[in-house]
C-alpha cells in the first residue's frame, strides 16, 4: 500500500482557471479523495486525461482563499503507463539544451556506453553538484545549472536528461511522489531508455527508487508543472506534500547500483 497526500492555499485576485498535476499516473487500484474550495465553498472540479496517462485536475475558481487536498491510496497498476515513442526525447526542450552539450560529453563520457554510461553521469553529477534550492532560479536550464554545479531535484533532472540526448539516449522528465523524501515534497527525476525500456535515474539520491509513484511525464519541467494557472494574478500561501509506502523500511535510501522502472 503506497499512499500520497497533497494540501495546499492559495489567495486569488480574481476568477483563475487551473490545471493540476497532482493525482497518480494511470489506472491504478486507488481510493481518491479530492476536495477543491474558495472561502469554504466547494468548487466543481473534473478531472481529464493528459499525455503518459497523466491525469488533469482542471477547476475554475473565483476570487478568495483556494483550498486544495488531494489525498490517494494505491495498491499496484491495473495497466501499463502508455509512453509513448521514445525518439521525441533526443531533441532539445525548453529546459533541456542537448545539442550544445554534445562536444562536452563526448569528452567526458564518450568512452562508455549503455547503462555504464549514464552510471558515470549519474555519479558524476552526484559528486560535482550541490543541492541547495538556493542555487535554483525558475528559469535555470541545464545549461545554466551546469555552470552553477548545484540547485535543486528539478535541476538535477535536467542537467542528467541533457547530457543522456547528447549522447543519443532518450531521456525524459518525471514529476513524481517519492516516499522516504526528507523534507517531504514534489520531486523529480529523469527517465532514460535503455534496452526497449524506460528507467529512473535520480542524481540526487534523495528518496529510494523503488517507491516512487508517477504523477507526469514531459520532455522537461515545462511540461509537467505541477500547477498551471490563466486570469489573475495567484500567490501560494502553503503547501504540503507527503507519501508514505508500507513496504518501504525505516530509514531506507536509495541504491544508485540498481535498476528501476517507475510503473
Amino acid at each position: 500500500m503506497r499512499t500520497a497526500h497533497a494540501t495546499f492555499s492559495m489567495s486569488l485576485a480574481g476568477a483563475t482557471d487551473f490545471t493540476l498535476l497532482v493525482l497518480p499516473a494511470g489506472a491504478y487500484a486507488s481510493d481518491d479523495r479530492i476536495s477543491v474550495a474558495v472561502g469554504g465553498e466547494a468548487v466543481d472540479w473534473q478531472l481529464l486525461p493528459g499525455a503518459h496517462d497523466t491525469q488533469q485536475l482542471i477547476f475554475t475558481a473565483p476570487a478568495g482563499a483556494l483550498e486544495v487536498e488531494v489525498e490517494t491510496s494505491l495498491q499496484g497498476l491495473e495497466r501499463p503507463i502508455a509512453h509513448g515513442d521514445p525518439a521525441r526525447y533526443l531533441e532539445d526542450s525548453r529546459y533541456v539544451e542537448a545539442s550544445a552539450l554534445r562536444g562536452f560529453v563526448d569528452e567526458r563520457f564518450g568512452r562508455a556506453s549503455g547503462f555504464e554510461q549514464l552510471d558515470a553521469m549519474r555519479n558524476w553529477i552526484a559528486r560535482s553538484f550541490t543541492y541547495a534550492p538556493a542555487l535554483s532560479a525558475i528559469d535555470d536550464s541545464a545549461v545554466t545549472t551546469l555552470t552553477k554545479r548545484g540547485g535543486m531535484c528539478r535541476d538535477y533532472a535536467h542537467v542528467m536528461i541533457a547530457l543522456a540526448r547528447a549522447a543519443g539516449v532518450p531521456a525524459r522528465y518525471v514529476g513524481v511522489y517519492a516516499p522516504g523524501l526528507t523534507p517531504p515534497d514534489f520531486h523529480a527525476v529523469a527517465e532514460v531508455f535503455v534496452d526497449d525500456d524506460w528507467w529512473v535515474v535520480d542524481p540526487t539520491g534523495l528518496a529510494p527508487r523503488g517507491s516512487l509513484i508517477r504523477i507526469a511525464t514531459g520532455a522537461d519541467a515545462l511540461e509537467t508543472a505541477w500547477a498551471t494557472t490563466t486570469g489573475n494574478p495567484v500567490t501560494l500561501t502553503s503547501l504540503r506534500v507527503r507519501a508514505s509506502d508500507d513496504a518501504l523500511p525505516e530509514g531506507a535510501v536509495d541504491d544508485s547500483r540498481e535498476r528501476y522502472r517507475i510503473l
